[in-house]
């Protein structure tokens, strides 16, 4: 039986992987789960049990805090987890702005002055830190992986402010949604799905630390999206029409993840919109 950390547990990942590996068929994961909400800060551990894989999910509203929780972490390392496997959950904020229908790959170049008129600038920054962090980290002999997460969907997600939950909530209460740009595109990966990625990612960690892109690669325009549920499920939509186009894209290229570890999205968005007004 494998024994799996989390850290940081109560964001949508953390909560997606505990859902994921407490029902997992074959019972072959031992899951240790470590967040506020379950009243287990990390920096009140003295001592990590062993373990195969960590998942490092920890995030703060201030860098500050940030580096205070990962130095603990690289303390907590220094017992005898050379062994074992870790994994960063970046995100596909590091890569900043985008007003072109281009895919972000893991080539792209990271630059902090991109980051200029993001609104998530201070998140994407705590992200681009911590990556270079875990980079030093794996140079001094630990197997790492960095995943730069982008948009999800499923039942963990629900209660965030993410315009796909607005737009599953407006679904389900028969509101009327209002699209302001129609240039917006995003892409989808089912809960489920990424987590079996990234277990995978974590189990192929090196002390190369690799860097994978995990989302969907499908590019979706969310007016389109939303037009072709409302004739689904009957319900009003007013779409904007802005004076200038300006694209909103975020959509990654998941070429390195399908070719180097085979993996693959099996959940479309429509199927996973339906299986969560199902329930």
């Amino acid at each position: 039986m494998k024994k799996i950390i989390i850290l940081g547990g109560s964001g949508f990942i953390g909560k997606s992987l505990k859902n994921y590996l407490n029902n997992t068929k074959n019972k072959k994961y031992k899951l240790i789960s470590y967040s506020r909400t379950e009243n287990k800060n990390i920096l009140k551990i003295k001592k990590l049990p062993k373990s195969e894989l960590i998942f490092y999910c920890i995030k703060s509203n201030k860098i500050s805090e940030s580096l205070k929780y990962f130095n603990h972490f690289k303390k907590l390392l220094k017992d005898n987890l050379t062994n074992t496997k870790i994994i960063f959950v970046s995100s596909g904020a590091v890569y900043g702005v985008r007003n072109k229908l281009k895919k972000f790959t893991e080539d792209d170049k990271i630059n902090i002055n991109k980051l200029k008129n993001f609104k998530n600038k201070k998140y994407a920054k705590e992200k681009i830190l911590l990556e270079k962090k875990f980079k030093i980290l794996a140079k001094n002999n630990y197997k790492i992986s960095i995943v730069r997460g982008f948009s999800f969907i499923g039942k963990n997600i629900l209660l965030d402010k993410y315009f796909i939950s607005q737009l599953i909530n407006c679904i389900k209460l028969k509101k009327r949604i209002l699209i302001q740009n129609p240039y917006t595109f995003r892409s989808y990966m089912h809960e489920t799905d990424m987590c079996k990625w990234l277990i995978k990612i974590g189990e192929n960690s090196s002390t190369d630390c690799p860097i994978y892109n995990v989302g969907s690669n499908k590019i979706i325009n969310i007016a389109k999206l939303a037009h072709d549920l409302s004739i689904i499920y009957k319900f009003d939509l007013v779409i904007k029409k802005p004076k200038k186009i300006k694209h909103d894209f975020y959509v990654p290229s998941t070429n390195l993840a399908n070719r180097k570890l085979k993996l693959k999205n099996t959940i479309n968005i429509k199927h996973a919109i339906r299986q969560l007004l199902n329930k």
